[in-house]
């Protein structure tokens, strides 16, 4: 079922492209500008957290967690164990308890959905534009507004949710003698489907309640009464919730002893740390694993300073292309030289900024990065001289 609405764009004329294109100029440079900041301060952190790493590598001591040592007292240190509570989470609602370290309640909501697909095609002067509405129904985790649906039939009525998502932390939660605080709780993974007993029936007291293989339902017509309809055939309005736990398990910890818990550690050059990982890894496994996440977490903005700078440049050149949009054969390698010169000032710009910015750290490194950008510099000079010859 799809509702298909077609319109015509008119394409805007060569005197119109050139203005856009010359009001794109400002966005251009400032995207231009703004990708500076953000490749200088990206190797600054990315130096400043390796830096940090490698200090807490080699000043982490590993304790045993049977017993609390004053005399680790402020250090950093590594301790792994299990995390365990005897604290029951329990849900009175849905009858659902369990010793664990976090309870998680999620609800859903089965709705009409309208999801949306557009495409266009040039036809002359002319944009045809093809929107195609389709309406699935899925559960949701929060109500869907229907009124602006552009097909009638696919009606969700107005309702709030009687029952909310929500999360349960065990309170009292030790690590052999240590305390973990809740901030450890709720980073531990490892959740599972709560496991229901055989014989697991929902309170009396829940109106339009029914279970059935690990999911709860609420009909939302009461006249609705049997399992098999809710669960195989949902209706609009209808609930489904479903419950995981993290069962007590083995965890590791890189942090400052303080007192009987630990809080994040902090290296000579102020930056601050805390490793956690499920199961029993040693320090020296915690601590390359951030640095790979450190060396992962640099190239990804490295790369989002690149294209921003190199997309602020295609917009400062786009003018030379409309200019010569008029002309198909002239218009295509105008628009192939903009898009290299683009791409070299780019990869140039990003160069040089991370090279100034590593001089402060690494000197090496960054004559090596400054010959590089040098390279790329002359490069373009013989690439201008060889489409004047």
């Amino acid at each position: 079922m799809a509702y298909i609405e077609t319109t015509e764009v008119q394409n805007p004329n060569w005197l119109s492209r050139m203005g856009s294109s010359i009001k794109g100029v400002l966005v251009g440079a400032v995207l231009f500008l703004v990708a500076f900041p953000i490749l200088f301060w990206n190797e600054g952190r990315a130096v400043k957290t390796a830096k940090g790493l490698s200090e807490g590598a080699s000043a982490v001591v590993d304790i045993g967690i049977d017993a609390v040592d004053a005399t680790n007292e402020g250090r950093l240190v590594h301790v792994s164990g299990r995390a365990e509570t005897d604290e029951t989470l329990s849900d009175e609602t849905f009858g659902v308890a369990a010793t664990a370290l976090r309870l998680n309640r999620s609800v859903e909501i089965y709705q009409w959905v309208e999801h949306k697909d557009v495409k266009r095609e040039k036809k002359g002067d002319k944009t045809i534009e093809t929107t195609t509405y389709t309406y699935k129904t899925e559960w949701c985790g929060q109500p869907v507004d229907s009124s602006g649906f552009k097909e009638s039939g696919h009606d969700n009525p107005p309702v709030a949710m009687p029952f909310s998502s929500q999360e349960q932390v065990a309170k009292d939660v030790k690590l052999g003698a240590f305390r973990l605080t809740e901030r450890h709780v709720k980073k531990i993974g490892g959740a599972k489907p709560f496991p229901f007993p055989q014989d697991f029936r929902l309170p009396a007291t829940l109106p339009g309640g029914q279970y059935l293989n690990g999911d709860i339902f609420i009909a939302s017509s009461l006249a609705t009464n049997d399992v098999r309809q809710v669960a195989t055939n949902p209706q609009i309005g209808d609930l489904r919730i479903r419950f995981s736990m993290v069962e007590p398990h083995d965890i590791s910890l890189c942090e400052k002893q303080t007192g009987d818990t630990f809080s994040p550690w902090t290296a000579s050059n102020g930056k601050t740390f805390s490793l956690q990982e499920d199961g029993i890894v040693d320090a020296a496994a915690m601590f390359a694993s951030a640095q790979r996440a450190n060396k992962l977490m640099t190239w990804v903005l490295r790369l989002i300073g690149f294209v921003v700078m190199l997309v602020g440049v295609r917009m400062i050149l786009a003018p030379f292309s409309v200019l010569v949009d008029v002309i198909p054969v002239v218009r295509t390698i105008v628009s192939m030289g903009v898009g290299l010169i683009a791409f070299l000032v780019a990869a140039i710009g990003s160069l040089l900024v991370v090279a100034v910015a590593w001089f402060f750290f690494r000197p090496i490194l960054s004559i090596a990065l400054i010959v590089l950008a040098a390279a790329c510099i002359v490069g373009l000079i013989m690439l201008k001289k060889k489409k004047a010859a």
